[in-house]
């Protein structure tokens, strides 16, 4: 009768391709508050990359929140995060990929007010950047 099973294997003392690993070895973090009033339907903050990096978290947190209240993340023209609710805590979302960006490309964060509620939302891009 045949074994029957699997082979499990890992890179030794090397890497996983990109974008599963980052190629780039600097942190930078980008923080923004982006004010937010009550009549507001929603609020898009967009932020311009100025050099090489790679997109791997962002944070957010708000002042105050509201069950219905939700947020989308556009990395250059593509929603890789959308309709996250806010919670009672600061969130912070690993991306699980590097997103590869270069300078002019363009990271936006829609904020929906659904609650119609003024509030402060603070966001942290986490990148990775190469050496100056």
């Amino acid at each position: 009768m045949a074994k029957q099973g699997f082979i499990t294997t890992y890179t030794a003392g090397g890497r996983f391709d990109a974008p599963f690993f980052p190629t780039l070895t600097e942190p930078f973090i980008k923080g923004i508050r982006i004010v937010v009033n009550k009549n507001d339907a929603f609020v898009t903050n967009t932020y311009t990359i100025t050099k090489k990096s790679e997109l791997i978290s962002i944070a957010i947190a708000c002042d105050r929140y509201d069950d219905s209240d939700n947020w989308d993340l556009i990395v250059k023209g593509k929603a890789i995060v959308e309709s996250v609710y806010t919670k009672e805590l600061p969130e912070g979302l690993f991306l699980m990929v590097a997103h590869p960006l270069k300078s002019g490309d363009i990271v936006e964060l829609r904020y929906k007010n659904n609650s119609g509620r003024s509030k402060n939302v603070y966001i942290n891009y986490q990148f990775l950047i190469g050496k100056e």
